[in-house]
């Protein structure tokens, strides 16, 4: 053998080692094939089951056993049952016991192995059977169990409730044997995360259900067949990590298509009940992710993808080709365009799981990372590059700015190492997307997707490791930066300040937050006193105008004031507020956006106005909503439409004149001086930028009035 072919030969091997390490191989010619016949009963929300699984031993080794996972046991009982968020305590507080309806559990009733009946154990979430002779590579063996799952009542992964019936992890599934290590996976569903791990595989279902129900399962529903006042719906799905179904006779059902993958959002249409556009906006959204998703990392490799709205509490759930969903609400008046609500951000991050669990699935239980840190990760990406740079939902604001130093386990850490789930969310939601951030700022976004396509293409209906993700980022962007994410990614603590904001950054970031607060209260509740804030933030010219008769310790205050407006009171950013003495106004300027600060009865612009204004600051009383205030030894603001240019807005903050009040009848926390009076606590209460949902305030001497003097613009 020569040299040359030596080194040919050994580079062959070095790369079929490291694709093993990328994932654990499955045969997609001898998948194991699931054949399901299930009735479900509405009356006591129960699922009689019988399911033969037709599995070839694809391992390296002879199997002396069989395991299935029996996840819904997990439901018999508060400490074991896999509620999203955990259970919150009071201190001293004893955990509650659920009740017979809030119990779920799955009961087996016989076991054939081959058509011969066999004995099992069945503990801790698992079902054992024990073979009489062992199971050699590549021989074929039929497994025939038959089952009852009692479906709890509530709102978990596994539920029924109002006529809705969430079918998850839900029936005996085959688990995954390692080889490695020649033994069965065998961790429970744990209380914390996901834990729920499987093998891709084929099934072919019968489902029997009231006529009515309209089921939205994995994989595509191939016929239905009426019998009497019930139905069979026949379903296959294939290269499947597992199995579920989501049915209500409330479901109505909107339909679009993306690059040839058919998108539905089944949701729950009451009796009585105005059909929200939630539904729409939510199929819109998953619609844009699916084709971002297909462009950037891989083909969606199903042609079907269905969202089911149910009464699942605490967030959402990814599952293969379904996506569940807590209940819907009116989101008729968002804006997507800067902002995505929780069942936005929901839906995105779901469907972003179609990617990372489902056609790349991992051990959720021993490395949650790969799948939801990643899922994160890529959430906020989306968001950044369907919106641009300074959406909130996007990585400077969900990921860069939320990042700070503290005590947490490695990322590469068990989900039965976290104490709680706030341990495993600063971990797995905050700090674990952040070291795919880090990673794109060192190698740069192309070779930064390259690494993410890589992964995708190489562990598509595979089990995907930590260990393979660091040989691909080596073998893409090199040694170095493999040997920095392995510390990342195996050290407590790890917190990578490197892809902090920087000041720049930060008061860009904060501008937008303060853009955004002030947009969503004025959609609330219509025109705001910080509606001209809002102008200022956006760019438009503000004047601030000055008026005469001026105290020396007045106009120092004055300038306190309005240096404070300009500045937010932070220094952060400019408002682009301009002060201009009263006698300097022009007609142009009256046009313009105004901030007019003064005597109602001194100040020539506010006089000028003062007919046109939705307050009256002439007459003896102040009328408001009904309400009479004598007008005497007051002050406040209000905001209102510029009577010379509905487009712009003025702003007034009137102040009254002291010419016979004593001293000792003024309250201590009151200047008293010729010219203004001037309550110190009230002039920053009526700086724009601070008040979010009102339209006036008025201050005497005792009491305080604020509100708005009508309901919207």
């Amino acid at each position: 053998m020569n040299k040359k072919r030596f080194l040919s030969i050994a580079l062959i091997l070095v790369i079929l080692l490291s694709s093993f390490q990328l994932g654990f191989a499955v045969d997609l010619g001898n998948l194991t094939q699931y054949e399901m016949n299930i009735i479900l009963n509405t009356e006591d929300h129960t699922v009689e089951g019988e399911q033969k699984v037709i599995f070839t031993n694809n391992y390296n080794t002879d199997l002396n056993s069989l395991v299935f996972h029996l996840y819904p046991n997990s439901y018999e009982s508060y400490e074991t049952l896999p509620a999203i968020g955990g259970m919150y305590l009071m201190e001293g507080e004893e955990m509650p016991k659920l009740t017979e309806e809030q119990k779920g559990n799955i009961k087996i009733k016989q076991v054939y192995i081959n058509d011969k009946e066999t004995k099992y154990t069945d503990e801790n979430q698992i079902l054992k059977i024990n073979m009489e002779e062992p199971l050699k590579k590549g021989e074929k063996i039929e497994v025939k169990i038959g089952f009852t799952v009692k479906i709890p009542e509530g709102h978990h992964r596994l539920h029924h409730l109002e006529g809705v019936y969430s079918l998850t992890n839900w029936y005996p599934i085959l688990s995954v044997y390692n080889d490695k290590d020649k033994k069965w996976d065998e961790n429970p569903f744990h209380t914390i995360g996901e834990s729920n791990y499987s093998d891709i595989s084929n099934y072919d279902v019968e489902l029997t259900v009231p006529k009515r129900m309209v089921a939205a399962p994995t994989g595509t529903i191939i016929e239905e067949k009426e019998n009497g006042e019930n139905k069979t719906i026949f379903i296959r799905a294939e290269k499947v990590r597992d199995f579920v179904i989501f049915m209500s006779d409330k479901y109505k059902v909107e339909t679009k298509e993306v690059d040839g993958i058919k998108v539905s959002n089944y949701h729950i249409l009451e009796e009585g009940k105005k059909d929200s556009k939630t539904a729409d906006i939510l199929l819109d959204e998953v619609v844009k992710t699916v084709r971002f998703m297909n462009k950037t990392i891989g083909k969606y490799p199903y042609d079907e993808l269905r969202i089911a709205e149910t009464y699942l509490g605490g967030g959402a759930m990814e599952y293969p080709q379904a996506i569940q969903m807590g209940r819907y609400w009116d989101m008729e008046d968002i804006n997507i365009e800067e902002s995505a609500s929780f069942l936005i951000e929901a839906a995105v991050h779901e469907t972003i799981h179609q990617w990372w669990y489902v056609a790349v699935g991992n051990n959720e239980f021993e490395e949650p990372f790969l799948d939801e840190s990643l899922t994160v990760f890529t959430t906020a990406y989306y968001f950044e590059k369907e919106y641009g740079k300074n959406h909130q939902n996007g990585i400077d604001s969900a990921i860069r700015n939320s990042i700070y130093p503290s005590t947490l386990l490695p990322l590469n850490s068990n989900v039965d190492q976290f104490k709680d789930w706030g341990d495993y969310g600063e971990a797995i939601y905050r700090r674990g997307p952040a070291f795919f951030e880090s990673l794109k700022q060192k190698v740069g976004e192309e070779k930064f997707i390259k690494i993410l396509r890589t992964y995708y293409e190489r562990n598509e209906f595979k089990n995907a490791t930590i260990e393979g993700l660091l040989n691909i980022i080596e073998e893409v962007a090199g040694k170095d930066i493999k040997i920095s994410m392995e510390s990342a990614v195996t050290q407590p603590n790890y917190y990578p300040e490197d892809i902090e904001l920087t000041q720049e950054e930060r008061d860009v970031y904060y501008l937008n937050q303060e853009k955004r607060y002030l947009k969503e209260s004025e959609k609330r509740n219509g025109l705001i006193i910080g509606s001209i804030a809002l102008r200022a933030l956006e760019g438009e010219d503000v004047i601030i105008v000055k008026p005469e008769y001026l105290s020396e310790e007045d106009l120092t205050k004055f300038e306190q004031f309005t240096q404070m407006l300009i500045k937010d009171g932070t220094g952060r950013f400019d408002l682009q507020m301009k002060v201009k003495e009263e006698k300097n106004i022009t007609e142009t300027d009256k046009q313009g956006n105004l901030i007019l600060i003064g005597y109602p009865n001194k100040h020539s612009v506010i006089k000028e106005m003062s007919s046109e204004l939705p307050i009256k600051l002439d007459g003896e009383t102040i009328d408001i909503e009904g309400i009479s205030i004598k007008n005497e030894n007051i002050t406040g603001t209000f905001i209102a439409e510029n009577p010379n240019n509905r487009e712009k807005l003025v702003q007034v903050i009137f102040l009254y004149e002291n010419t016979d009040v004593e001293k000792n009848d003024i309250d201590s926390t009151v200047g008293v001086r010729e010219g203004y009076i001037i309550y110190d606590s009230s002039m920053h209460k009526y700086d724009p930028m601070y008040n979010y949902d009102i339209q006036f305030i008025i201050d005497t001497k005792d009491i305080e009035i604020q509100g708005k003097y009508k309901s919207s613009k």
